[in-house]
């Protein structure tokens, strides 16, 4: 298995350098061809509604102008980038709100790479939540300081046995094979049996695709579930956190708080999640 095809946001700045050399690595790395997208909306004006309707039309060109000219900064720094990497690619810019561009664009990619935490996002860079419930691709969220590369180094995997688990699992099955070793992480739920089974199935499907993994199945903590998985990869330096993404409804985990909006919000490493 691998990947073929990659998608990667980007805009004008440093975070956005980072991101797109990592999927620079990932595409020379698996061979795979790379598509940039930078997409600039036009936010709403703020206007006095006594001015009249010509002047929120010139307001409107303006904020176009604006939104026109950062693509064009963010296509600028894509090809300096990709041209110093000899990555195959291409490139999508346009006027349309970036988490909707995004979603549309994904339909030709294996792999959609966004900024997790990314202060631009929703209006001038897509939101990987909005992007993760819509596109039916798995998202590679990078954060804005990234510790370690995904690609070679220990990966652990949050396993909880759900249809979001099992297809993040399935999608990360190249970058597994890269690691440097795979821990299959389960927190027992106090009130359910049957755990360490299910940690045997996944170490055998792994098994199945060259991949040793190492099962652990770990009691829950005070902690929320998604700092003790933070935790975990931590400890074991890893590069790489596998799971799936909003198991419970997403209104729920913003409200509450969930293990995906944990992950979001403070992984220093990067994660792969699939919906």
């Amino acid at each position: 298995m691998t990947y073929a095809s990659l998608l990667v946001a980007v805009e004008d700045g440093l975070e956005s350098d980072s991101r797109l050399e990592l999927a620079c690595d990932l595409a020379n790395a698996f061979g795979a061809h790379l598509t940039g997208l930078c997409a600039g909306s036009i936010a709403p004006p703020l206007y006095d509604p006594l001015a009249g309707g010509a002047m929120v039309g010139e307001l409107l060109a303006l904020y176009r102008d604006m939104a026109e000219a950062e693509v064009e900064r963010a296509r600028s720094r894509f090809s300096e980038i990709v041209r110093a990497r000899d990555v195959e690619a291409d490139w999508r810019g346009q006027i349309g709100f970036p988490g909707e561009a995004c979603t549309r664009a994904a339909r030709g990619a294996d792999l959609v790479i966004l900024g997790s935490r990314n202060t631009r996002a929703p209006y001038h860079a897509p939101d990987v939540a909005d992007v993760l419930m819509a596109c039916g691709r798995p998202v590679l969220a990078t954060p804005p300081t990234r510790m370690r590369n995904p690609v070679g180094e220990p990966a652990l995997v949050a396993w909880k046995d759900s249809r979001e688990a099992r297809l993040a699992l399935a999608a990360a099955i190249p970058l597994l094979q890269r690691a440097r070793g795979v821990t299959v992480y389960a927190i027992r739920p106090d009130e359910e049996a049957g755990s360490a089974d299910e940690l045997a199935d996944v170490v055998e499907y792994l098994a199945r695709h060259e991949i040793a993994a190492e099962p652990v199945l770990a009691a829950r903590s005070e902690q929320p579930a998604g700092r003790q998985i933070l935790d975990e990869a931590l400890s074991r330096s890893a590069g790489l956190i596998v799971a799936g993404g909003y198991g419970h409804a997403r209104l729920r985990e913003w409200a509450l708080g969930g293990v995906t909006q944990t992950l979001l919000a403070e992984s220093t490493l990067c994660l792969l999640l699939a919906h």
